[in-house]
């Protein structure tokens, strides 16, 4: 892909390419800080890491890119050293070449004790030698960069499959020289968060040259709708179109863009300059529905790879029960009806490879157009006795627009109809939000009352009470004052009993004095995220 294509490809994840800038501009005065990237696949990790190459215009850095995914040794060799020299040649204006040899040609009398190391190095591979190869090729930066006096990136992409490479030990032997190569800044990518975390933390866990783990996550409800908005180029598609799409694709930007492809496509063909639900629906069915829909068939890869081998049919069981709405693990066995140490295998496995994802006793598919897929078409292919296209895509049309009218209803209620509904689904469970554990109660009773503040604006609270208890939820869409905090304590001391708890609920930020008088009251504070967190566990709508 040429930079025009990478420019076009790439959108948004500002904050991580300013972090990159910053850490190039830190490498060339002295001080390195690795970073290692986290994401589920096609989050767009890849794309950031080619689009910061591209732009990146550092004479005195020479960047190394290693694809890392199904590959194997003689590959990492010849990338590493071609990639090495042919920016070298770039930066010193020297002929560019695509084959090794030429390149080491035309280097050699710059850099020959770096083109002598190479050249053992190849010997090395040659000779079956592949601990010497690999131990050579991570040398093979600090070399180079003593001899010329610049600067190194060196960018893993996929990098847990460096353990491919059958090289006992192979982490520990790159730990050692990330410590040593001061002038070597490592950006490491991952699509397996909990393997590579593992790895970071048991393996990479250095004195010196630690890794910064930054978690590349779906686009956020802005970034989906500005995402869209420049898919669709100069066509017009409604705030609540836009909204809907959003949830119901995660704000993932693989999912967002085909979709956003097929729809231009379509308004196309019919001549369309705003785009409407018929052209929406029929988009989705495309890319959905189809069994050579571009989504559809991705989806079925992911399935096919899960669930290939022994105890492939749990496998399958498993996923159609979660997207079913059977999180626990007591209602996977009373559906599938296998041994519970059959049923625990499957799911810490779909947990190592992050398709799944466990909060308290509840289990869930990350992603959410997987779940909807899974239900409405997965599924239905496996257990429908009739051979009937035609009903099973009038059936898909209909559930589709039903999910859209769920939508339209949940997003028209208010923000505090929307948390006393969610308090109706608690029943004395667990959960992590943001890495602290909650533990919601049954409530019995739950109402809800305004509150007139100092300045005569209304504040939303829910009283929600248990057998002996009362909890008190603040609602508020905008930003959470010190005031509010007043207000809600004040309200707790009217009460005839203290609230056995406050849970300040804000989809906007919170005055940093009114977060630190909360945090003195012992008032829990959910965000934006921690709310979604709980509406993804109970199968509701995310609150946009």
């Amino acid at each position: 892909m040429n930079s025009i294509g990478i420019n076009q490809a790439f959108f948004g994840r500002t904050q991580y390419l300013d972090l990159l800038k910053r850490r190039v501009i830190d490498l060339k005065e002295g001080y390195r800080q690795n970073i290692a990237f986290l994401g589920s696949c096609y989050v767009g990790k890849s794309t950031l890491i080619h689009y910061f190459l591209a732009n990146l215009d550092e004479p005195d850095v020479v960047p190394i890119y290693l694809d890392l995914e199904n590959k194997e040794l003689p590959y990492f060799f010849f990338k590493f050293t071609g990639t090495l020299l042919y920016n070298f040649s770039k930066i010193k204006n020297l002929p560019l070449h695509d084959d090794l040899n030429l390149l080491i040609e035309s280097t050699k009398g710059i850099i020959p004790h770096t083109i002598d190391v190479i050249q053992k190095i190849r010997t090395d591979l040659t000779k079956g030698k592949n601990i010497d190869t690999f131990s050579g090729l991570l040398t093979l930066p600090e070399v180079f960069t003593n001899e010329t006096g610049k600067s190194c990136i060196l960018i893993f992409d996929e990098f847990q499959n460096l353990e491919e490479f059958a090289i006992a030990d192979v982490f520990q032997y790159l730990g050692k020289k990330i410590m040593t190569q001061k002038r070597c800044f490592y950006i490491l990518t991952s699509s397996y968060p909990v393997e590579a975390k593992k790895i970071l933390a048991e393996k990479l866990s250095l004195l010196f040259g630690n890794f910064e783990i930054m978690m590349v996550e779906a686009f956020d409800l802005q970034a989906s709708q500005q995402f869209i908005e420049q898919s669709l180029v100069d066509k017009r598609i409604g705030a609540q179109l836009k909204s809907f799409l959003t949830d119901f694709t995660g704000g993932h930007p693989l999912y967002l863009n085909l979709i956003c492809q097929e729809v231009l496509n379509l308004s196309a063909i019919h001549v369309q300059n705003e785009i409407y639900m018929p052209i929406l629906s029929q988009a989705v069915e495309n890319t959905i529905f189809n069994r050579w829909g571009v989504i559809s068939r991705h989806f079925e890869l992911i399935v096919c790879d899960l669930c290939t081998g022994k105890g492939g049919r749990i496998v399958t069981e498993i996923l159609i029960a979660l997207s079913n709405g059977q999180h626990k693990t007591d209602e996977l066995l009373s559906s599938i009806g296998v041994k519970k140490t059959q049923i625990t295998q499957r799911l810490n496995r779909l947990l190592e490879l992050g398709v799944i994802v466990k909060n308290g006793t509840f289990y869930y598919l990350k992603d959410k157009l997987f779940k909807y897929w899974v239900k409405y078409v997965y599924q239905k292919r496996l257990k429908d006795v009739e051979l009937a296209p035609d009903k099973q895509r009038r059936q898909f049309k209909d559930e589709f627009n039903a999910c859209v009218e769920i939508f339209k209803v949940s997003s028209r209620k208010d923000f505090p109809a929307r948390i006393m509904e969610l308090l109706h689904c608690f029943d004395n469970e667990a959960f992590n939000l943001n890495g602290r554990k909650y533990k919601l109660p049954l409530f019995q009773e739950i109402v809800s009352l305004k509150l007139k503040s100092e300045t005569g604006r209304d504040l939303d609270i829910i009283k929600a009470k248990t057998t002996g208890s009362e909890w008190f939820m603040v609602t508020k869409k905008e930003n959470l004052g010190e005031s509010d905090i007043n207000l809600i304590l004040a309200e707790s001391k009217r009460a005839a009993r203290k609230p056995e708890r406050c849970v300040m609920i804000s989809l906007s930020t919170i005055d940093e004095n009114a977060r630190l008088k909360a945090l003195q009251e012992r008032f829990w504070i959910w965000n934006e995220n921690e709310l979604n967190t709980l509406l993804t566990l109970f199968d509701k709508p995310h609150i946009l």
